[in-house]
């Protein structure tokens, strides 16, 4: 796939404003900034509306670690652009939306990467993934996102961003159909007494399930 490349018919510009946008990111090192892959993915009425991928040069090394979990080496991104090339791009897709991410790794990552590049923070409202499919389906023993396609019956690419973008969106799709809570809900604060009959159920990251899906929190990828 060519750099930058809008991959359905429903690219960024068309008249549909989506609901929510999914950003996800690989990287090619333990810096956080080494972008090295992007994939966003927009939502809008509980389908996709357009989708956008790239390969990044994140001028940075490949590390053995990060090359097994995704597949990209050095050679795969020359001739990609930069994080700074793409960044009004990402920041058009992301900027003043609800942006969902599994985990919020990918929100520090693209902080760090801003930072790093010298370019504008993207400001958005962030939803962490995780956190609504706990909530949603609790009894999961876990809500990494490949055990979460698999319960749901999602196609889905592990550490490949634009399917892991996708599967996230799809995440938030399934947890308002099976629970009846709209995005707005997601959104807001678990109610006190979620809160308080929560609070003695912990989940694995040291949260409990009841609190609120909307996080600023840094985590490792899942």
């Amino acid at each position: 796939m060519n750099a930058g490349q809008d991959v359905t018919e429903a690219a960024a510009g068309r008249a549909d404003t989506p609901d929510f946008v999914v950003v996800d990111v690989e990287t090619a090192c333990s810096q956080v900034s080494s972008i090295c892959q992007i994939g966003i993915v927009g939502f809008r009425d509980g389908r996709e509306i357009f989708a956008y991928e790239t390969l990044i040069d994140p001028l940075d090394r490949f590390s053995s670690f990060n090359i097994r979990i995704h597949g990209i080496t050095s050679d795969r991104v020359i001739g990609s652009p930069t994080f700074a090339e793409v960044h009004g791009i990402v920041a058009g897709h992301l900027a003043g939306r609800v942006a969902v991410a599994h985990s919020l790794f990918d929100k520090g990552a693209l902080a760090a990467a801003c930072l790093t590049h010298g370019r504008e923070p993207i400001e958005a409202t962030w939803l962490d993934s995780v956190r609504v499919a706990k909530r949603a389906w609790p009894d999961l023993p876990s809500h990494r996102l490949n055990v979460l396609t698999t319960f749901l019956g999602l196609p889905h690419k592990h550490h490949d961003a634009l399917s892991d973008a996708r599967a996230a969106g799809m995440v938030i799709v399934r947890a308002i159909e099976h629970t009846g809570m709209d995005l707005a809900g997601w959104l807001a604060p678990a109610s006190p007494r979620r809160r308080s009959r929560s609070s003695k159920r912990v989940d694995g990251d040291g949260v409990p399930n009841g609190a609120p899906a909307v996080s600023t929190e840094r985590r490792p990828e899942p």
